[in-house]
């Protein structure tokens, strides 16, 4: 997971107000490049490829269900091809126009890119938003011979549009004759991207369409992919900033309860019939649920007999003690109290906000350890707010959203539990309440 999701209201105002003073230029004149605005990061460092990895025009869906061991596999053989194609030059990141494309090794969800691009004649390329076609770069020039697919437009436009769509093509032309650099500035927030294009604006709050299911909106996170195909084409100054999902209405809690109709009250008295549980780690008192753990080689869990789905989940969580490790469970497949696959939203030094797979995956999203201790209320209440539907998973750590990954291989219904994490030198005390969940359609 990524500590750029964590941004200050404030940082991200200047850079917004900073990137539009910036688009109002004719041109990029500042001799000092790669170094981001503030409130922003640079995906490019201008002196090597760190933080991307190759891959082709590819199924998002397809990579997500390869194992691990498979996916390395295809992202090793892809990097082979990065480096016959693509090269740094100057702070330039260059390619001759055949290869993999550059795709960014994280992630992203609602963002603001900006970055700068030069290519030549006859070449084609474009951004992929959520490794999805694509935000359009192409020869404009009717000596390109693709004014018949609406090149004489421009560039910006989210070419993979159906036909007549908005967005489909660039509200002006904007592009710069060859040799000169673009600059382009895209704004993507849930399914609708705006572009600029040398402070024009191309696509104005347009819904990008799922080039690999029509049937279905843009897929909520992915990664960014640069296209190349065809002709030489030059990048710079590629920088990010993330705009954080906010908190919906049903993810507060009010009173210790959340707002809307439909919610269910995991314990409605103080018993835990309904769970599987250790007497001696866990119990329950004025609707507080504890575990405790003084150091051993087995893990101790306790878990719903019920199954669950889809679901909105709130849990108030509390730990003390020395190397104290502890998670809310969701669809788990429980064979013990010391064997339990499935996921954690997980409590601890390191790994507080973090989406982990137990015996599967093993780390599935992780959220920047600085981050979450900027975050985490030491020694007291913290809340979650989590939502799994079908196998996209978010979650909130005290408002801030720290889980957003779409996870194929997990497993779409299991039992809840609450963790209690092996180790001879762990002494645990958690607690957890306000215990909610409703579940969705």
């Amino acid at each position: 997971m990524r500590y750029s999701r964590f941004v200050a209201m404030g940082s991200a105002l200047f850079a917004v107000s900073s990137i539009a003073a910036e688009d109002s230029k004719s041109a990029v004149t500042s001799e000092v490049h790669n170094v981001p605005p503030n409130g922003f990061v640079a995906l490019f460092n201008g002196q090597d490829l760190k933080g991307w990895r190759g891959l082709g025009h590819f199924d998002p869906r397809k990579l997500r269900a390869m194992s691990p061991a498979d996916q390395k596999t295809m992202f090793s053989k892809n990097w082979e091809d990065v480096l016959q194609h693509w090269t740094v030059e100057n702070g330039e990141l260059v390619n001759d126009g055949h290869g993999a494309y550059m795709t960014t090794l994280e992630e992203y969800g609602d963002y603001e890119l900006m970055l700068d691009y030069k290519t030549v004649a006859k070449a084609d390329s474009g951004v992929y938003m959520r490794m999805t076609p694509q935000v359009q770069i192409w020869d404009y020039t009717k000596e390109g011979n693709k004014w018949h697919l609406g090149a004489d437009k421009g560039s910006g436009s989210l070419w993979n549009n159906a036909k007549g769509s908005k967005g489909k093509d660039a509200l002006v032309l904007a592009d710069k004759p060859f040799g000169e650099w673009n600059r382009m500035r895209i704004r993507m927030v849930g399914d609708k991207a705006t572009v600029h294009l040398n402070g024009k604006l191309v696509v104005d709050d347009a819904p990008m369409h799922n080039f690999w299911d029509r049937a279905q909106s843009l897929f909520p996170v992915g990664s960014i992919q640069l296209q190349t195909h065809g002709g030489e084409i030059r990048w710079r100054n590629v920088f990010l900033r993330q705009i954080p999902r906010e908190l919906p209405a049903s993810g507060k809690l009010v009173g210790g309860k959340p707002a809307g109709s439909g919610w269910e009250s995991i314990f409605s008295s103080d018993s835990l019939d309904g769970w599987k549980h250790e007497p001696e780690h866990w119990s329950i008192s004025d609707g507080v649920v504890t575990g405790k753990y003084d150091g051993g080689k087995l893990h101790h869990y306790m878990y719903s007999e019920k199954e669950y789905g889809d679901f909105e989940l709130h849990a108030s969580v509390k730990m003390t003690g020395t190397k104290a490790n502890s998670g809310v469970c969701i669809r788990t497949k429980p064979t013990s109290f010391d064997n339990v696959p499935g996921y954690q939203v997980d409590m601890g030094e390191g790994y507080w906000g973090c989406l982990w797979d137990e015996r599967r995956d093993a780390m599935v999203d992780r959220f920047d350890p600085e981050a979450a201790a900027k975050l985490v209320n030491a020694d007291d209440w913290n809340h979650f707010y989590i939502v799994a539907k079908g196998h996209y998973i978010q979650g909130w750590l005290n408002g801030v959203k720290t889980i957003d990954v779409i996870h194929p291989r997990g497993d779409k219904s299991g039992a809840l539990g609450f963790q209690l994490t092996h180790g001879e030198q762990r002494k645990i005390h958690a607690q957890f309440k306000n215990l909610w969940i409703r579940t969705l359609p």
